[in-house]
């Protein structure tokens, strides 16, 4: 008899009508007792920048030194944002797929695009017999932007890739013209959104070496 009380509420419980004492009970969502959900995208209300010095990882760099140009970067990042409601998970496709869906967190991006990055000189300043810098000159064309240091594009180039900002993303700007003395260039970045705000640092430096 007592076999089968035992047998009775073995049924009851396989058929969802007693629960089972597990941590299903407080969490019984597709992804266990510690669900992930979906990090929610953001917008964009401050960058920062700031000079690194690459060899086999990035360092602060000394602004009494002078740099190679091929190991010298102008870093920026999205240092302030507001993040935005999470986008409900499509319910169309099979449990399974959901369910993959809501425990596999998606990137987090920006919801404005890179609209355009001006950069413009500030100090004359001669980089070589054939290229000098003039004062109020547009000098985009002066630099490379990188993301992996693997790849480098020209800062037109990028552009047209329609770029959302990752959080914790940060891109690099390279001086690609090797001077022949050491040189100081000082220069403004303008950061432009799609939603038309606009970012500006005024006066940033960068020390290459030449020869």
């Amino acid at each position: 008899m007592k076999n089968k009380y035992v047998a009775f509420f073995l049924f009851l419980t396989m058929m969802g009508i007693f629960p089972i004492s597990s941590c299903v009970d407080q969490c019984d969502g597709p992804c266990g007792c510690y669900p992930v959900f979906e990090n929610p995208d953001f917008t964009i209300s401050a960058f920062s920048v700031e000079n690194l010095y690459r060899a086999d990882n990035n360092f602060i760099v000394d602004p009494n030194r002078y740099y190679f140009h091929q190991t010298l970067y102008k870093a920026f990042w999205v240092s302030g944002l507001r993040e935005i409601a999470n986008n409900s998970p499509s319910t169309s496709g099979s449990f399974f797929s959901n369910m993959a869906f809501a425990c596999s967190p998606p990137e987090s991006f920006s919801t404005e695009t890179l609209k355009s990055i001006r950069i413009i000189n500030k100090k004359r300043v001669q980089i070589n017999q054939q290229e000098i810098l003039e004062i109020g000159q547009q000098i985009n064309d002066y630099f490379n932007l990188t993301l992996t240091f693997q790849v480098e594009y020209s800062i037109d180039d990028f552009l047209k890739r329609n770029h959302k900002f990752l959080k914790d993303e940060r891109l690099y700007l390279k001086f690609n013209s090797p001077p022949n003395d050491n040189i100081e260039i000082m220069f403004d970045i303008e950061i432009e959104l799609d939603n038309d705000k606009t970012f500006v640092f005024n006066n940033e430096t960068m020390k290459v070496n030449g020869g």
